[in-house]
């Protein structure tokens, strides 16, 4: 059993001579990073202190002289990396802030409060990239769909919460493809009424305009789609046939009539979810839900007792009268329409 405490002992040779030439690569974070949980446990080497407390003030006095140096330079896309320098200044002091006081006192450790700075490099920081962003997807061109790209993966890491992202990351997608296949897919139980799908995407050629990219609304086998966009039918939800009464009096001097206001109402609503698949990624990027609604409405009157009683209103209403209900498939034609006005201006971002 004595090979167990030199495999121990070689083991431990080994940290130490990984920490050691991390240190002198200058990679100091990482030595921070492996040294300080030890250290707050109160296991480590007095060579351990010193090699800890060069790292971290060596590592700050970088991130300060730098970003004094980004600041005096006035330019607003300094800001992300200023931002990221603070942050990593942060890091370095909470990740010591539990050492013992006296190692503290030997590290010359103090908190460092740069709450504020934080919050207005990262607002900063925030303002010029969606600034970038934007300008980048408004020319809607592939190259600069895709430096967007760099700009938006730095926006994730200054603020994940960001209401901007999501709508880049779309727009971005979007204007790197060069080959878009539009296809709708029924999830639904029922089958829908003949030319249904038909109607979802049916599209003009320039009713993408003044997209770059080329779609295509069936599959061609010497085609190579960059996204394959997929309207998913999930559900219908159809509201029936109704009309409702509201009964009351009107009268002018002697005179008086009964007038009945009638209403009526009929709904079809779809439910389901815009797929985007990126084929060069071999996975889905985005599902988005959708809902239209077909409706129809219908106001008239009814009225008994005499016509010179009536208000200018109810004179307007009588004249109109009951109409036929649509049929439940003109109504979900009517939405397929519906749906494919939300696909093109979705392609249109």
């Amino acid at each position: 059993m004595k090979f167990i405490p030199v495999l121990l002992l070689g083991l431990m040779a080994v940290s130490c001579n990984t920490t050691k030439k991390l240190y002198e690569n200058q990679e100091y974070d990482q030595v921070i990073q492996k040294l300080a949980p030890d250290m707050c446990s109160g296991r480590y080497k007095q060579k351990d202190v010193e090699m800890l407390a060069a790292s971290y003030h060596r590592a700050n006095q970088a991130d300060h002289e730098k970003i004094q140096a980004l600041k005096a330079s006035g330019k607003p896309e300094v800001w992300p990396e200023i931002y990221q320098r603070f942050c990593a200044m942060k890091g370095r002091n909470d990740a010591l802030g539990c050492l013992s006081q006296a190692l503290k006192k030997e590290l010359d450790y103090g908190k460092l409060n740069l709450d504020e700075e934080i919050i207005a490099s990262r607002n900063k920081a925030e303002s010029f990239l969606v600034a970038k962003c934007s300008v980048l997807l408004d020319s809607r061109t592939k190259s600069d769909a895709e430096e967007a790209e760099k700009y938006i993966i730095q926006l994730r890491k200054t603020n994940p919460e960001n209401s901007h992202i999501q709508d880049f990351r779309l727009k971005a997608l979007l204007h790197s493809s060069e080959n878009v296949l539009i296809q709708f897919e029924n999830d639904y139980k029922y089958l829908m009424p003949e030319g249904f799908e038909a109607e979802v995407i049916n599209f003009d050629a320039d009713e993408f305009a003044p997209s770059h990219a080329n779609f295509y609304l069936s599959e061609h086998k010497n085609v190579h789609y960059d996204l394959v966009v997929t309207a998913v039918l999930e559900d219908v939800v159809a509201m029936p046939e109704r009309t409702d009464g509201v009964t009351f009096k009107e009268t002018n001097g002697e005179k008086t009539v009964e007038v009945t206001d009638k209403s009526q109402s009929k709904s079809v609503t779809i439910k389901g979810h815009l797929k985007y698949y990126d084929v060069n990624l071999d996975r889905d990027r985005f599902a988005f839900p959708f809902e239209v609604t077909s409706s129809f409405k219908h106001d008239y009157s009814t009225i008994k007792g005499d016509r010179e009683a009536c208000s200018e209103e109810t004179l307007r209403k009588i004249n109109e009268k009951e109409l036929p209900f649509p049929t439940e498939d003109s109504m979900l034609e009517d939405a397929a329409r519906q749906l494919n006005d939300l696909i093109a201006g979705e392609m249109r971002k």
